[in-house]
């Protein structure tokens, strides 16, 4: 499940590169890599009917029934036989037939009810992907003062010094001066939902709920649930022997959700383990992803219900509406195609409570992921500490903002060099079922996707009556420049590695969370800091850049944010070229270093 929708299977080739690392201290057995895998495919269709009543208008006039008989006259008269017509979203509808689609098939049957009169939208329901960096855990990792770097204030000279390279950080410590978070304000975190960790308060947990609807990928037994607890995703050998799970691969469970939320809100000041964000705020877990990923369907209702809208579930009756709807929705899932209707209805629909989602750009060093390439979602890229883009961050216009994702010595001719230990947090041991809680060093836009969230939920925290646009200006209003130098080259498709980010590329700047409070207590009144440019040029930099550029050009054609100009849908380049993400991911391995609880 590291991989994304273009191209799945290219990452089997990492796990030569993870072979061979001996633990200096209590060793955990290597977790496996994901396997090839086939071509993406589609559990079914996403359709919305012209001029269709919302659900919740249909079931107060009892018309439930007669929308679903209008969509099978619209299947019928396109030659289509679905097994299962169930709501989903606001007023769409979910299309199961009785086999997986192939993507070449779900095209062909989406033409077929496009060309039909009836017809607003139909969108193939794919298997959303977890967008963390594959990892290898046998690398012990010593928790000291200094582990998380990534809560230190904002610091930066010319040196080698580590402990000053600290100019991309989001100085979260001068925003805790003023506030760690409020009750009132909840998190949601849609994920692989969570585990017991010591570092997790039970007491600020809500009761979530598990969206998976299919039961070979749930691993807990049945479909949606009240229990957001994450039982492990992992793929065995065994499962790619039925049908369903044709798409994905081998790989151990990954506690993505855990990850996320420690990042966002594990438990601070309390003398124990890590810190978060926030330490006040309540979380919501929602579990949307299982063992192959998440379905486009699943995270759709999922995040309607974490903010408090109406969701039906599959026969038409009403979930309870969530009691305690979440402002900031992190997401750090998705795929490699363009946004579609589906997610842009969701998150409209979230925008007008106001709420925001917060999701990743992505990991293969080119295109923006979906939903971060949709309107009004906060896109996030990642950069390492010395505040340029970390090697496998993806890039292009439709980012807002940029902070810390990790920057892994196994990627790119300049990784030994300058790289980063990775964000320092909570996972678990388990290599299947739950194990021992254990702290982790984690590296990708999934993990700089919550850091984002937090300071979020600390702007909520500040002005409760901040909307979602407010919530999205503020950030970039507030955020400081990106960094300069004379060493390093600006983020194109010709150079997709490190390099130097512009606002055409990684979004208003670097995320600053002491100054994203102040525009929260006066939005209209707000003036940014005069701030002066940042220039990097250490012994270091000059160093790596003496090997040449960090990566090739992902020959993706034109550069974002630069002429020509990049055709409609072209945020920074198309899917990866087959022969150079492999060229990649074959000198590549992203490092998980673990320690238990």
């Amino acid at each position: 499940m590291r991989h994304f929708l273009t191209l799945p299977c290219a990452l089997a080739v990492l796990g030569a590169l993870a072979a061979g690392h001996a633990a200096a201290a209590t060793p955990l057995p290597d977790r496996s890599l994901p396997a090839a895998s086939t071509a993406p495919r589609a559990l079914g269709l996403l359709v919305k009917l012209k001029d269709a009543p919302s659900h919740e208008q249909a079931a107060a006039l009892g018309i439930t029934r007669a929308g679903t008989e209008r969509l099978q006259g619209v299947m019928r008269a396109s030659g289509l036989a679905p097994l299962k017509i169930s709501p989903n979203g606001r007023a769409a509808q979910r299309v199961d037939f009785d086999h997986v689609l192939s993507a070449g098939e779900a095209a062909t049957m989406a033409a077929k009810l496009r060309a039909q009169p009836d017809v607003e939208w139909v969108v193939t329901n794919d298997l959303e992907r977890r967008l963390a960096l594959p990892n290898d855990p046998r690398f012990p990792k010593t928790v000291s003062t200094t582990g998380q770097w990534w809560l230190q204030p904002v610091s930066g000279s010319n040196t080698n010094v580590a402990s000053d390279r600290m100019r991309g950080v989001p100085g979260v410590q001068g925003a805790w001066d003023t506030t760690q978070g409020s009750a009132t304000v909840t998190i949601a975190i849609l994920d692989s939902g969570v585990t017991t960790h010591p570092d997790l308060s039970a007491a600020r947990y809500w009761p979530g709920r598990d969206f998976v609807s299919e039961i070979e990928y749930a691993n807990d037994g049945d479909g949606w649930d009240t229990d957001p607890s994450d039982p492990g995703d992992w793929v065995s050998q065994a499962d790619l022997s039925n049908a369903a799970f044709s798409g994905c691969g081998v790989e151990d469970s990954s506690w993505h959700g855990t990850t996320t939320a420690g990042i966002a809100a594990a438990s601070s000041n309390d003398g124990t383990g890590v810190a978060g964000v926030n330490w006040t705020s309540r979380v919501l877990p929602v579990r949307i992803s299982g063992k192959c990923g998440a379905t486009v369907a699943d995270i759709v209702d999922g995040m309607r219900w974490a903010a408090g809208l109406q969701v039906l579930d599959g026969s038409n009756n009403t979930l309870p509406i969530n009691p305690h709807p979440a402002r900031v929705i992190n997401l750090s899932f998705g795929g490699s195609n363009d946004c579609n209707a589906a997610y842009q209805s969701a998150i409209n629909d979230l925008a007008a409570v106001n709420a925001v989602v917060v999701a990743p750009a992505g990991n293969e060093s080119g295109k923006v992921t979906r939903p971060a390439n949709c309107s009004g979602v906060v896109g996030v890229v990642a950069v390492n500490r010395d505040g340029f883009k970390a090697s496998y961050s993806n890039f292009g216009a439709s980012i807002q903002i940029a902070t810390v994702g990790g920057d892994t010595s196994q990627i790119g001719a300049w990784g030994g060099t300058i790289n980063d230990d990775g964000l320092l947090t909570i996972s678990n041991g388990g290599f299947s079922t739950p194990g021992t809680p254990i702290y982790a060093n984690e590296f990708g836009t999934s993990f700089a996707t919550p850091l984002v969230s937090g300071v979020l939920s600390l702007m909520v925290s500040v002005n409760p009556n901040l909307t979602t646009a407010q919530m999205i200006d503020g950030l970039k209003r507030s955020a400081r420049p990106h960094v300069t130098s004379p060493v390093v080259g600006a983020c194109s498709n010709s150079n997709p590695g490190r390099c130097i980010c512009t606002t055409s590329t990684c979004g208003a700047g670097l995320m600053d969370a002491a100054q994203a409070l102040v525009y929260a207590a006066n939005p209209t009144g707000y003036t940014a800091p005069n701030w002066s440019s940042v220039v990097i040029d250490t012994p270091a930099l000059r160093t790596a850049a003496a090997q040449g550029q960090d990566l090739p050009s992902n020959g993706l054609g034109n550069d974002p944010g630069n002429p020509p100009i990049n055709p409609p849908g072209d945020d920074g380049g198309g899917a990866l070229g087959f022969g150079w993400l492999l060229g990649l991911l074959a000198a590549v391995a992203a490092l998980r270093r673990t320690v238990p609880a």
